[in-house]
């Protein structure tokens, strides 16, 4: 029998340990992305969509419940999730196929903590993640649900459960993370404020870290070092830190003040940290270093989206002005205002060289980004879908999925 026991803890060890981003086969694994990085750089969209034909829209498909975080997609499933029903208890997790929009499978579940959130949000916030094989699904009310591909309950944590006081009555947003053989959650406000890595086989406790009590809507990003490596970065007003998914251990820590909305970035070597009131760079060298800071500036702002980067320039959103900089100097460089935009929550996301910014009204900005770098992009179109987007869209394929409040689109050629 503990020949048995030993091999069988040998098998989940092995399996927690061994498996890291690079082995993620999902073509949109998380908010924002590989990295949070939203940039796919042989894509191609459409610059003119939506309206009242419904332009290019490849289908369009009612959900139970309302959401304010993107999808992810792997291969042919498109997933996402809502809250819905008497105080937005209901959560509810929807695949749809991506072909042809059709509802594969739907779980739903009762939420366990608090379920406040301001007018504008919901419940479901947070956007999910995946390792391929499972989806991981977190909410405002700390109810954290990990399915399997074909809809199957794996396991289900009620966070609120051992801490009763994590919340706060503007709602939580902060989205999960996969990294090793943990899923992290990072959930910071007035009252119970935690980091925590749990198995993403079992659900089980791997590490937890106390954080600063104060309100944080930033998520954890699962970064890769040299050789393949995971790790994790958690900013905070206080400090933007480094740390091993399995086991917690800090590897680094700046005392680099990081604002409470937009999240880190990772381009190659890179971390864009929206830090103060705009963006620190840092290389990460070898990973296991503090990280050699090579420029702030605080005229590239993130503002409520956060940065990304192509082809060695940084792009901002701060309101609705597109700010430009060199991604290793900080030179600043070209500017655009977005006529008439409106307020813009969400990440833009870049195909190719377009670049979509979708504003809270459900308008979405195209913008032609230039092939020299001393040229400056040019808005090409503005589309609308006519209801509310404030989560970062998925792209996959030549394919564009935006989550709305009630409906997930997909936008293609």
């Amino acid at each position: 029998m503990s020949i048995v026991k030993n091999k069988l803890a040998l098998a989940l060890a092995l399996a927690t340990t061994v498996l890291n981003v690079s082995d993620v086969s999902a073509d949109w694994p998380a908010f924002r992305g590989v990295g949070g990085n939203a940039v796919v750089p042989d894509a191609k969209l459409p610059t003119e969509f939506g309206g009242e034909a419904n332009k290019a829209v490849a289908w369009k498909t009612k959900l139970p419940g309302r959401s304010v975080g993107g999808p992810v997609v792997v291969g042919n499933k498109v997933i996402t999730n809502s809250a819905g029903g008497v105080d937005a208890k209901r959560l509810t997790v929807s695949c749809l196929d991506t072909t042809s929009g059709k509802l594969l499978w739907e779980q739903a579940f009762r939420a366990t903590g608090r379920t406040f959130y301001y007018p504008t949000s919901s419940n479901a916030a947070p956007s999910p993640c995946t390792d391929g094989e499972r989806v991981f699904t977190f909410y405002s009310s700390n109810d954290l649900i990990c399915l399997d591909l074909d809809g199957n309950l794996v396991w289900y944590r009620g966070l609120a459960y051992d801490f009763p006081k994590a919340g706060n009555d503007i709602g939580m947003s902060s989205s999960p993370t996969v990294a090793g053989g943990a899923v992290v959650v990072q959930v910071e406000c007035q009252g119970d404020s935690f980091a925590m890595g749990l198995d993403r086989l079992t659900g089980k406790t791997l590490w937890k870290m106390e954080r600063p009590n104060e309100a944080n809507w930033a998520s954890p990003v699962t970064v890769q070092l040299p050789g393949g490596k995971d790790a994790v970065v958690l900013q905070s007003s206080q400090s933007v830190m480094l740390v091993e998914p399995n086991s917690g251990e800090k590897i680094w820590e700046l005392e680099v003040g990081c604002q409470s909305i937009p999240s880190c970035t990772q381009v190659g070597s890179n971390l864009l940290v929206p830090s103060g009131k705009g963006l620190t760079v840092l290389d990460l060298g070898d990973g296991a270093g503090t990280p050699k800071s090579l420029w702030t500036n605080n005229k590239v702002n993130p503002g409520s989206g956060s940065a990304l980067a192509r082809d060695g320039v940084v792009y901002a959103l701060n309101g609705s002005v597109l700010v430009t900089a060199d991604l290793l100097s900080g030179e600043e460089g070209w500017k655009l205002r977005l006529p008439d935009a409106g307020q813009l929550w969400a990440t833009p996301v870049i195909a190719g060289d377009l670049l979509y910014a979708f504003t809270q009204d459900g308008d979405c900005f195209v913008v032609k980004l230039p092939s020299a770098k001393d040229g400056k992009g040019e808005v090409v179109s503005r589309n609308t879908l006519g209801e509310a987007v404030y989560g970062t869209p998925a792209i996959s394929g030549n394919a564009l999925y935006v989550r709305s409040y009630d409906y997930l689109w997909k936008i293609s050629n």
